[in-house]
């Protein structure tokens, strides 16, 4: 649900989402959606901006736009297969539990040909 809702806020733009329109859209209760929406806002993914619409305190909820600072990966790590798989971020979010993923255990136990090889030139 926290992806939904990440998702439908990211989809408003920079202009934003009114709280209650979110609610509305997601069909999910407003205590629910507080919850999840107090947690994107910890982990600085959106912000809360308070606004007066038709007379009445509400709020526009907006995605943070991040700009990611380039790191340099040490070549090894490219060779880890998690960097290129498509399921990374469901990994990252839990919903893909990492011990039943056929890709890395191929790869630990070197039946790709990848592990075994990096493993061994590093302890060289």
């Amino acid at each position: 649900m926290e992806r939904k809702l990440y998702e439908a806020i990211r989809e408003a733009g920079n202009s934003g989402i009114m709280q209650r329109d979110l609610w509305k859209k997601l069909g999910i209760d407003s205590r629910v959606g507080m919850r999840i929406l107090r947690q994107l806002e910890k982990q600085g993914l959106v912000i809360r901006e308070e606004v007066v619409h038709k007379g009445r305190k509400s709020y526009v909820i907006r995605a943070v736009e991040r700009t990611e600072d380039r790191v340099e990966i040490p070549g090894f790590l490219e060779e880890v297969p998690c960097f290129l798989c498509s399921s990374l971020r469901r990994c990252v979010y839990g919903e893909i539990d990492i011990s039943g993923c056929t890709k890395i255990k191929r790869w630990l136990d070197g039946t790709d040909g990848s592990a075994s090889e990096s493993v061994h030139s590093r302890q060289s």
